[in-house]
């Protein structure tokens, strides 16, 4: 079967072609040949994206995942009607090429995968679940991104930035669940329970129930650390591993209850959690109190009762004036 010239090609996608002619179109479309043309369309649309768009996509799109997709919507030119035995690969095929030679590849494909993205504002918390019943606590100033749609044998994956607690529906092993964060670090796990810092100030990973797999990018190239239910992983802002060692999980898992849980923890440490959660500047009159450590149980559902817990707690006199705490020794 002799190929149709580009003009033909052109005059097809605008409609311009008789049903006849593009009746012939169609027959080429879906042979081998007609198939590696399309490829290579996709392929110099895919390489014309920026970066950031390519970031959106699949990383390699071939004809045959427009054509499963175009089956799905059973979409059909404007101009032809098909005949029953022309078979939907024939449509298909049809249908690619209109949106590949339109430059709609990328409309295509960012309609293909849809985000849901929530971000929570200093002193806010929201519960958020995931397409497979797993749910997400945010903590204040956290962000997640995640596709509207998981298929049921696909890899599940969220972005996340800031403090939260996940609570993983177990699936089967192609089902992996991986949190990736702007850190360089990624957890990637079944089922299980745990708690995710990415900021910062802060990078740390707290397993309360199953395993991970927490895979770490540094200079020295990259780590993976299995974690057993109880471990903290702790690293510093080039991921080198500072700390890992057990813990009390509900200590860090607490957040989820709307109230912070300290045992022996820090000054420096509840510091961090005003800057970072609630969007607090804070200000000491003396560094050495930052190593001072407390225990005890604060309520975090609002501001307020989170100082007077704090000021309760605390061996320190607390003022806040607007954004600003002052720790007074």
């Amino acid at each position: 079967m002799n190929r149709p010239t580009e003009e033909q090609l052109s005059d097809y996608v605008n409609n311009h072609l008789s049903p006849k002619d593009a009746k012939k179109v169609l027959e080429w479309l879906s042979t081998s040949d007609g198939q590696a043309y399309l490829n290579q369309r996709l392929e110099a649309d895919f390489a014309a994206l920026d970066q950031g768009q390519k970031t959106l996509l699949k990383p390699k799109v071939t004809a045959d995942d427009i054509l499963r997709s175009a089956e799905s919507q059973q979409k059909q030119p404007a101009m032809v009607k098909q005949p029953p035995k022309w078979g939907v690969a024939r449509l298909a095929a049809s249908v690619a090429l209109i949106v590949a030679m339109l430059g709609g590849l990328i409309y295509f494909l960012t309609g293909w995968t849809t985000y849901e993205e929530y971000q929570t504002a200093f002193a806010e918390s929201a519960d958020v679940r995931l397409p497979d019943g797993s749910i997400v606590h945010m903590s204040g100033n956290s962000k997640l991104k995640f596709a509207k749609e998981w298929g049921k044998d696909e890899a599940r994956e969220v972005w996340f930035e800031g403090e939260g607690y996940f609570d993983v529906v177990k699936k089967q092993a192609a089902n992996k669940f991986t949190v990736k964060t702007p850190r360089n670090f990624d957890v990637q796990v079944l089922g299980t329970t745990f708690t995710v810092t990415a900021r910062e100030s802060a990078s740390r990973v707290v397993l309360e129930t199953g395993a991970i797999a927490l895979h770490v990018a540094n200079d020295s190239g990259a780590d993976q650390i299995m974690m057993a239910p109880g471990d903290l992983v702790e690293m510093d802002q080039t991921n080198d591993l500072l700390i890992k060692k057990e813990v009390r999980p509900e200590i860090y898992t607490s957040r989820k209850d709307d109230k912070l849980v300290f045992d022996k923890t820090p000054l420096k440490e509840i510091t961090r959690i005003l800057k970072d959660d609630y969007g607090f500047t804070v200000v000491v009159n003396d560094s050495e109190i930052l190593e001072e450590k407390f225990t005890g149980v604060v309520p975090s559902k609002d501001v307020e009762t989170l100082l007077a817990g704090l000021r309760s707690l605390l061996d320190v006199k607390i003022i806040r004036d607007k954004n600003i705490i002052k720790l007074i020794h």
